[in-house]
């Protein structure tokens, strides 16, 4: 997408010889060049402005009629041609399913034609997306296949393990050695749905019941390259993925189109929202606070968009949980993060089957051995899906520290007060003295979740669409990000959790 962010430059990291200079002896050196600004100028002058060492006249926001016509309109054509191909894709294949199930003997369809067809498809959309550099990803499908086969064979309790190994290793080659920064970084998003979907196989398998035998090829490669999730996800389970092949699960009806629709829409206007509206609403010369905030809040938007549009096509193909209501938000629910009760909460509705995947394949097997362990080794496993990449491994594990912190906090709090206030909401029906409804209870809700927006506003700042994005933010700026707000989020946590450990 079109850059729309402009990146935030600290003068006091300046190396250049501007910066010894007032402003009055700058403006006269640029008007003595004829007004020409050199790129060393342009970041000074940048730089000072944000941080209100010049004064210019004051910001005014442009006419909503030229933000439509020269961001909103570019952004909704191009979003559609590049999603254009995804969805027709995606309804091909759910017409071949419907044809299966109806039934008719001249009609039906075999089993593993479907199986391939979900396969061709996905690899169809991939090649739409990624061009050829798709291999890796099919090349890592193959390899995977032949060592849950020979471990199959050898211990099937094994498989899990073996495919955890596999692809760490895979993929620490690929980023190390064999596939240049900016590639893998196009490709890791794909790459770690296809991650998630062996592992969770892997261990499916060595738990005998789950699925009951290693899938064949076809089977295994229409699961892994399914067209609805193969690009932007969710993550699905072997099961959900084979009940695809169950006519009574999740059939054509109005519900389902609505809900296409939708969470369709949804990922459109999120896209706008963040590339169009943020910076237009608040502007370049506000408090540094706000401007952290909205670089977040765009952020969050573009999350937003991918989640959607990958509720949206895996719906489109015929993917979903009977357990779930046909309108319910399968992968993300933006008002539990944007008016948040609290991190926990926000983590858990950032990517909900990401979240019950960490939960089930990873936190619960460790949970035995301690809830903080559990839970720092779940935001690893998150940060290694992720690739080495320091700034997502900074936020992630920061999100442990915090999480955790909150939690056990709030949790001491409510035995205390007796009262509704812990990180998640009580039920209906609890047994505190003093309830949600508690005047008193509310305000300290309210309280801890502005502390949460306070705290997503400052890990969201450094996911600005800087020259760094095409290849992972590194660590000098994630550090500058946070530098520039004094570490204060981290100061907060850390003096938190002391807090909580007096108390």
């Amino acid at each position: 997408m079109d850059d729309f962010y402009d990146d935030y430059m600290d003068p006091d990291m300046m190396s250049n010889d501007f910066s010894d200079l007032s402003q009055e002896e700058l403006l006269e050196l640029i008007a003595s060049q004829g007004g020409q600004l050199t790129p060393e100028m342009m970041e000074y002058l940048q730089a000072h402005h944000r941080h209100g060492k010049i004064t210019p006249g004051v910001q005014e926001r442009l006419p909503v009629s030229e933000v439509f016509q020269n961001c909103l309109i570019p952004t909704w054509t191009q979003a559609t041609d590049m999603l254009l191909s995804l969805f027709i894709f995606c309804i091909v294949f759910r017409t071949i399913c419907q044809v299966n199930h109806i039934g008719l003997k001249f009609l039906t369809v075999p089993q593993w034609v479907i199986h391939a067809c979900s396969a061709i498809l996905g690899i169809l959309a991939l090649k739409s997306f990624l061009s050829m550099d798709l291999l890796y990803l099919v090349t890592c499908c193959l390899l995977s296949y032949l060592v849950l086969m020979f471990v199959h064979k050898w211990n099937r309790s094994l498989c899990g393990i073996a495919a955890l190994v596999f692809i760490v290793t895979f993929s620490l080659i690929c980023e190390l050695l064999i596939v240049k920064p900016t590639l893998w970084h196009k490709i890791r998003g794909a790459h770690i749905i296809l991650s998630m979907k062996i592992i969770s196989l892997g261990v499916d398998i060595g738990e005998e019941g789950s699925v009951l035998n290693l899938p064949n090829i076809v089977e295994y490669m229409g699961y892994c390259f399914n067209v609805g999730t193969v690009v932007f996800g969710p993550w699905v389970s072997y099961r959900q993925y084979c009940q695809l092949l169950d006519k009574e699960s999740n059939p054509l009806s109005f519900t389902w189109a609505i809900k296409v629709l939708i969470t369709s829409s949804l990922a459109m206007v999120s896209l706008i929202y963040s590339n169009c509206f943020t910076t237009w609403i608040i502007l370049d010369d506000a408090w540094r606070w706000l401007l952290a905030y909205r670089d977040a809040q765009a952020f969050r938007f573009s999350h937003y968009f991918i989640s959607f549009l990958s509720d949206a096509t895996s719906s489109l193909t015929g993917i979903a949980d009977k357990e779930e209501s046909a309108l319910q938000w399968n992968v993300v629910r933006p008002h539990n993060i944007e008016i948040p009760r609290s991190m926990v909460e926000v983590v858990t509705n950032w990517n909900l089957p990401m979240h019950y995947w960490l939960k089930t394949y990873v936190f619960k097997r460790v949970r035995p051995y301690g809830t903080f362990l559990a839970i720092t080794l779940t935001y690893v496993a998150s940060s290694l899906l992720h690739g080495l990449n320091f700034q997502l491994a900074a936020v992630l594990l920061s999100l442990g520290f915090y999480t955790y912190t909150e939690f056990v906090l709030r949790r001491r709090l409510s035995q205390i007060f007796d009262a509704c206030i812990q990180a998640r909401k009580c039920k209906e029906k609890c047994e505190h003295k003093y309830t949600s409804k508690n005047p008193l209870v509310i305000l300290t809700n309210l309280c801890l979740g502005a502390l949460a927006v306070f705290h997503l506003a400052y890990l969201g700042l450094m996911f600005n669409n800087s020259d760094d994005q095409d290849v992972g933010y590194t660590m000098s700026h994630t550090l500058e990000k946070w530098s520039s707000l004094q570490f204060l989020s981290h100061w907060v946590a850390l003096g938190t959790f002391i807090f909580y450990w007096l108390i």
